[in-house]
């Protein structure tokens, strides 16, 4: 079955601008390669899009191979462009730089700045709107920064050698789990869906916003999933399930991979598993909860049980309950990145 490769987190969140920023034609592609992200196929993709998969497998292709700039159009035949290869490399080279660095008293780039830059270095007079597709047609996009964090864990190498050593040489006797957790709430997360032009779905919000915690365990051979529900997720709540997994598996060894979260580290849970050497736990380095399959599962889950609908605490398990019944192993594994 044929679907987009994963895009990254920059393509993603650049796709999602397009969907919203553009229209047309490149907002309908940035669509097709979020759906088949989401594991929807060509043919479903092109009966929401109202399009043939030839269509579909095209622009898939075309990400595939060049990321979401390829979703534009290529320039075609007629008038040559004001904007050519020289001034393109113009552009490109004073993105590169501070406006300061090219004698502007600015900061930042604007598209007047660069129109003035062109002129007075290229000799070419154009519009802002000219100025302004040239440099979409380059990747670029008028958006704001963000304040940078520097956080590493310094350990991150040792605990991925330490933790592929040991998936490497887990014997037949050993079970590899996968666990987090994740909250849902009474007040439903909003995600995008089809609405009339014109007009916005309106989300009722809950008198009280509640929650309930879901612990999770992927088994990453046979895609066996496993969960518990909890009003918390603290030490107690993450022992229960230790001891619950250790009775779904009474005769295996476990290899359980989890983040670096504090009811994980706590000594009451260190010292439980200690005392339960059946179970070893390995932590993923901090800040990286992209390296958790897991963390897909729940982003699908969410989608499916929780998204633009008002419900009960106990109607989203019963909802979460019917979602996982209804899914084999292997489109779990699939889903969490893992599959084959």
């Amino acid at each position: 079955m044929r679907f987009v490769r994963e895009p990254t987190s920059v393509e993603r969140t650049e796709l999602e601008e397009m969907l919203r920023q553009e229209i047309g034609r490149v907002a309908m592609r940035a669509q097709m390669i979020l759906l088949s992200a989401r594991h929807y196929t060509a043919p479903q993709i092109a009966e929401i899009q109202d399009t043939s998969r030839v269509t579909v497998y095209a622009w898939l292709d075309r990400f595939d191979a060049e990321g979401p700039a390829g979703l534009y159009d290529r320039p075609r035949s007629g008038r040559p462009p004001k904007i050519d290869a020289a001034a393109e490399q113009c552009l490109t080279t004073a993105l590169a730089q501070t406006p300061a660095a090219c004698d502007y008293a600015a900061t930042i780039w604007t598209t007047f700045l660069l129109q003035d830059l062109l002129l007075c270095r290229q000799a070419i007079s154009v519009c802002a709107d000219t100025v302004r597709r040239a440099l979409h047609a380059l990747g670029y996009r008028w958006r704001r920064p963000r304040w940078a964090i520097e956080r590493t864990d310094p350990e991150a190498a040792y605990r991925i050698d330490r933790l592929i050593h040991a998936l490497a040489t887990a014997g037949l006797d050993t079970v590899c789990l996968v666990q987090d957790e994740t909250k849902f709430k009474t007040l439903p997360p909003l995600r995008r869906m089809w609405m009339r032009r014109g007009t916005q779905v309106r989300v009722p919000t809950p008198k009280q916003n509640q929650h309930i915690y879901s612990y999770g365990a992927l088994n990453l051979v046979s895609g066996e999933w496993q969960h518990l529900f909890s009003p918390k997720a603290n030490s107690d709540a993450t022992l229960k399930f230790l001891a619950q997994l250790l009775a779904q598996y009474p005769q295996q060894r476990i290899l359980l991979v989890w983040d670096q979260a504090s009811y994980h580290t706590a000594q009451k849970v260190q010292a439980w598993l200690r005392q339960h050497p059946r179970i070893t736990a390995y932590c993923l380095p901090k800040y990286t909860p992209e390296l958790n399959p897991v963390e897909h599962i729940w982003r699908v889950v969410k989608q499916r049980v929780a998204a633009n609908v008002t419900r009960t605490l106990d109607a989203i398990q019963d909802a979460y309950r019917s979602f996982f019944a209804q899914q084999s192993p292997d489109a779990l594994l699939q889903t969490a990145g893992v599959g084959c």
